[in-house]
Parts: C-alpha cells; sequence; structure tokens
C-alpha cells in the first residue's frame, strides 16, 4: 500500500478521530445514585434573580422570599403545594452546557464557577412533574441551590439539617 492511497482517506479519518474525541469531552447528564442525589431537609428561599425574561413580576417573586420547601422520602411541600409520594430524579450536569441549552444563561448570572458540575434534582408527583417551586433544582452544593419558576431564579439555603 502506497502513501498516495492512504491519503483520500486520511481528512476523514482525522475528523472521524476529532469528533471522538470532542464527544468524549462533551459528557452529558449522569444519573446520581448515591447519599447525595436527594435532597433532604428544610430549605428556605433567600433571595431571587431573573437574569432573562420572567412570566413573574418582581413583587410576586419578592413574595416567595423567606418561604420553605421541604423535601423528604415521605413527601415534599413547598406553599400550599404538597405531595405524599415524590420521585426524585437526579442528575449531574456540567453547568455551562445546561444553563445555556435549558435557559440562554451563562453561570455568571446564578453567581457559578464557568467549569462546575451541578446536581439537577426534578420532582415528579403522581408521575407528573411537580409544579410548584422546588420541582426543579440547580444544585452549586450541598446547602445551596437555585429553583426555578416562570423564569425567576431563587436561591436556596438549607434552613434545618435533613432529619
Amino acid at each position: 500500500m502506497s502513501v498516495a492511497s492512504i491519503m483520500p482517506s486520511l481528512p476523514a479519518a482525522l475528523v472521524a478521530l476529532a469528533g471522538v474525541v470532542l464527544a468524549g469531552c462533551q459528557v452529558g447528564p449522569r444519573p446520581v445514585h448515591d447519599g447525595w442525589a436527594m435532597p433532604r431537609g428544610d430549605w428556605q428561599v433567600v433571595s431571587q434573580v431573573a437574569p432573562g425574561i420572567a412570566a413573574m413580576s418582581p413583587v410576586d417573586a419578592a413574595g416567595h422570599i423567606g418561604q420553605t420547601i421541604r423535601y423528604g422520602p415521605d413527601g415534599v411541600s413547598s406553599g400550599r403545594h404538597a405531595c405524599a409520594k415524590p420521585v426524585y430524579a437526579v442528575n449531574l450536569v456540567y453547568a455551562e452546557r445546561y444553563l445555556w441549552r435549558q435557559y440562554g444563561l451563562h453561570t455568571v448570572d446564578l453567581g457559578l464557577y464557568r467549569h462546575q458540575d451541578v446536581k439537577i434534582t426534578e420532582v415528579f408527583c403522581e408521575g407528573r412533574k411537580w409544579p410548584a417551586l422546588g420541582g426543579h433544582v440547580v444544585w452549586v452544593d450541598d446547602e445551596r441551590g437555585y429553583a426555578i419558576r416562570h423564569g425567576v431564579w431563587f436561591e436556596l439555603r438549607r434552613a434545618l439539617p435533613p432529619s
């Protein structure tokens, strides 16, 4: 086999190799199965920010400050909403890509590091996404998360340790 016969397939091979390398760097959602997976305990809404377009007025958003969201294996509650048998779907994602693709935001819009993994929790009740504040949360660490509702991001801080 001569070098000339290899040359036409070389660019295609390089493109394929580059695709494999880049795909390996683009880690998608990864399920979380350990004790860190499910939020537990009481979480308080401490602040709110609407970095994009919001369908909630600033007055309504400010009304959620101080609200407590309770997560546990035997129930979840937020304001007047409650679910007795919640199912938690949890994934670990790359923050910058997730926030940009899902919400058109950059990590700096929420005060996060650019190259940071975050845990995403979605709460399901009776087979449907739970619509209450706290039904979809981006967890920054074990003590802080952001719940999104109508385009407003509500910062959650642990109010009480898990029981």
